[in-house]
């Protein structure tokens, strides 16, 4: 049985950027550290991220956490 249901939609670094409206440091730091999952097309450094997995990055805020800098 195959890992991902039909319905996957897949991203490339550059769309995913965009759909989340993130920097690509960002980007490239939250997959670096284990926060979002990638993969390699086979046989080539090109990376694709599930859009479900971008989705999933995105949490509530709460206004009483102290955040380490301001965007």
């Amino acid at each position: 049985m195959s890992e991902h249901s039909d319905d996957t939609i897949w991203m490339t670094p550059s769309e995913a950027q965009s759909y989340l409206k993130i920097s690509k440091t960002t980007l490239y730091d939250c997959m670096k550290d284990g926060r979002l999952p990638f993969y390699y097309v086979k046989g080539t450094r090109q990376r694709r991220i599930q859009k479900s997995d971008l989705d999933g990055l995105m949490t509530i805020g709460d206004s009483g956490e102290e955040m380490p800098y301001e965007e």
